[in-house]
């Protein structure tokens, strides 16, 4: 099958990982894909069913020594590459302190999948809540808590591009509030 693709080993190492998923978003066992079950394939990381893939990919992604964990180099590099030899940039180092102070929770100096998921799963954010208070943060210039609509047109590109508006769909409905 992948005879003719330019890429075949992706291909290759890409189809087990996806059979994988694809089991356990399905939850009937019948080998079809129902809207839910497909978009728990597609979106794996909101439904509850998914959160142990999500976390298994996330470190077969950055886990490059393939030792079942993440250390700090492995984290780093998932962001950086440090290809110029050069010192660090302040963000990596303070990257390194986060990796320090809250992902690697018990102190191993690596994260387990427990860690992971602590890291890319938070149970305590709301993403919603965080991106409408970073709105009103950046928008409300006068500082009231409230945002008035010359705030909102004067800031428009800020929320056309924020996905708590719908990317902007939802500013050309009319609203009560």
């Amino acid at each position: 099958e992948f005879q003719d693709a330019t890429d075949q080993h992706s291909f290759k190492k890409m189809l087990p990982r996806d059979e994988r998923r694809f089991k356990t978003a399905d939850l009937d066992g019948d080998s079809a894909a129902t809207r839910e079950e497909f978009t728990a394939f597609l979106h794996p990381e909101e439904f509850e069913h998914m959160k142990n893939i999500v976390v298994l990919e996330t470190l077969e992604d950055i886990d490059k020594n393939g030792d079942g964990f993440v250390d700090q180099d492995e984290y780093i590099a998932d962001m950086f590459a440090n290809e110029e030899g050069g010192p660090e940039p302040d963000w990596v180092i303070t990257e390194r302190e986060q990796f320090s102070d809250f992902r690697d929770l018990n102190k191993d100096g690596k994260m387990d999948k427990e860690e992971i998921q602590h890291w890319i799963l938070p149970q305590d954010y709301d993403h919603a809540l965080a991106e409408a208070r970073h709105l009103v943060y950046e928008s409300d210039v006068d500082k009231d808590q409230k945002l008035t609509k010359e705030e909102v047109l004067d800031n428009w590109n800020m929320f056309v591009g924020s996905q708590a508006t719908n990317y902007g769909e939802d500013l050309t409905r009319n609203h009560d509030e």
